[in-house]
């Protein structure tokens, strides 16, 4: 366990969750046991639920109060890729051209944390965020 700077809102697409719920997957524990590059000081963590605490002025999809479901890929929403629904290949979320697709808190995806903290900063303005039923949402508070 470690103490790290607090999530805060940096660019207008920025989201910031309370993370509630999140889970390590099989696909972690490579990087757990040490079978990858993972980066030492990074963490884990790209199955994410939580609440939504603050949204940039850009920010239109989801709203503070809203819990929503995380999911592992990092994406704008806005390339050709995304449009066309592949979100796992955004040609705009991964600083390494070389690499393919982004994911939080995952080896050689980008630099994206996980969500295995207290506030997560989403960089994607909220649009691949599955927002729950108010009923599911309070189950997980």
């Amino acid at each position: 366990m470690k103490d790290v700077p607090d999530a805060r809102i940096e660019r207008p697409t920025d989201v910031l969750v309370r993370i509630t719920t999140t889970n390590i997957c099989g696909s972690d524990l490579h990087m757990y046991e040490g079978r990858t590059d993972f980066e030492t000081g990074r963490w884990f963590g790209h199955e994410n639920l939580g609440e939504v605490i603050e949204v940039g002025d850009g920010v239109d999809k989801v709203q503070v109060g809203d819990y929503v479901v995380v999911p592992f890929n990092v994406a704008c929403g806005h390339c050709k890729n995304c449009e066309r629904g592949y979100t796992n290949y955004c040609l705009t979320a991964q600083p390494n051209p070389t690499w393919a697709g982004a994911a939080y808190g995952f080896a050689d995806m980008g630099p994206w944390a996980g969500g295995q903290y207290e506030h997560f900063d989403n960089r994607d303005d909220g649009w691949t965020k599955v927002v729950l039923h108010p009923e599911l949402a309070s189950a997980g508070s």
